[in-house]
Formats: structure tokens, sequence, C-alpha cells
């Protein structure tokens, strides 16, 4: 991953880490039902709160992640950062290269999203982050690391989550049909994927998190990422 890359992912992980309040493990237990039964770190949800996913909410996933107004804001900024490092550079640092930015942003969560709901309702596979319900800052971000690859099925347990992977890989390889030359040989591809992956990760820990970052600024006006990128 580039320089450029990797200090915004990085950032922004460790924005979302520093942020939180020393008492997490404390406030994460506030978060729980607490009619619902004990969970140990080893059970990916408790059963009694996990509701599988119907075909009307896939849709609205899909949507929400496509032209929400959190996804349409991080496309706002998303494609700023893109044009101020001037990438791709033939798209160069103009508006009418902002707009393609965006307008591929925009077409690269549409892709992956239907991929991933459409191919992963056949086997039942959870496209939406459930929250650990762990205590502990540790077991939490560890089960927001895995689920990046991982995903409830309708039992609740975890299971590969083929679907995702298979959307985040294909919408790149298809997107290669549009995209400029610099952004598409020499592992290009391979990069774009693997920067899809950490746009999850960043989306789930923003999910597991966010309700105490919005407990400590109660006051703050702040947008929740979605499972794309």
């Amino acid at each position: 991953m580039s320089v450029r890359d990797t200090v915004g992912v990085s950032g922004v992980i460790c924005t979302i880490l520093a942020l939180l309040p020393a008492s997490s493990a404390a406030q994460s237990t506030e978060l729980r039902d607490p009619e619902a039964a004990p969970i140990s770190q080893e059970q990916s949800v408790p059963a009694a709160t996990y509701s599988p996913i119907t075909n009307g909410q896939r849709v609205k996933w899909i949507v929400d992640g496509t032209v929400g107004v959190s996804s349409l804001t991080i496309g706002i900024v998303t494609s700023a950062w893109e044009t101020a490092w001037n990438t791709p550079e033939e798209w160069e640092r103009t508006f009418q290269g902002y707009g393609k930015r965006y307008l591929q942003r925009e077409a690269d969560v549409a892709i992956s999203s239907t991929i991933e709901a459409g191919l992963g309702a056949l086997w039942g596979e959870e496209p939406r982050y459930i929250p650990s319900h762990r205590r502990g800052l540790w077991p939490r971000t560890r089960y927001a690391m895995k689920t990046v690859f991982l995903a409830q099925r309708r039992d609740g347990q975890l299971a590969p989550a083929w679907g995702r992977i298979a959307g985040n890989v294909f919408n790149n390889v298809i997107e290669n049909t549009w995209l400029p030359p610099s952004v598409t040989a020499g592992g290009q591809t391979t990069l774009r994927t693997a920067q899809g992956f950490a746009g999850r990760l960043i989306g789930n820990l923003w999910s597991e998190f966010s309700p105490e970052l919005k407990k400590r600024f109660p006051g703050a006006k702040v947008f929740g990422f979605t499972t794309k990128h």
C-alpha cells in the first residue's frame, strides 16, 4: 500500500481507537440487553438477540450503503483526498477529475455491495456489521478485525464471508474496464482490493465503538461509517 493510503487508513483507525474512553470495558456492558444471556468470548453474537437479515433489509443495505447520507458524505471526503493526492493521475487535480473520482467511488460501492448481498443471500450470509456485545477494548477490536473476513449465517454463527470477499475482488476487476492505466497495471488491482478490506475494517471499528464516542462527545454532530469503503 502506498504512503498516501497507509497514512489515510492508519490515521482513521488510530483516531477511532484513541478517542475511546478509558472505561470502554465498563461502557460496553451498558450496551447489552440486561436480560440477555451471558456471552463468552468464543461466541459470535448472543443467539437470543440476533435476527437473520431479510431480503428487504438486504436491498435497503445496498441502497443505504450507496446513496445514504453517510455514504455520500464519505464519498465527498475520500474523493477530495484522492484529488489532493492526484490519484489516478490521469484525472488530474480539477473539478472534472473530482467528479470522476466521486462517481467512481459510487460505482465501486454499488457493485461490491450488490455482489456481496446478492451472492451471500444464497447461503444466508449477513452483510451488515453485528456488534460484538463483548467487554474490553481488545476483544471488541479483535472481533471487528476478524469480521472483515467472517460474517454471521442464519444461525448467528460466524463463517467465511464468501459473498463479501467475492464482492470486493470482482468489483475491482470489473472497474478495470474503465479506470485509467495508472491504477490497473502492476498489481494495482490487488492493491485496491486490499484497500477495500481496510475500508471494511474502519467501518467495523466505527460501528463497534461509535456508541462510546457519541457518549463521550454528546454535542458533536457525527455520522457513522457504512461496511463499505
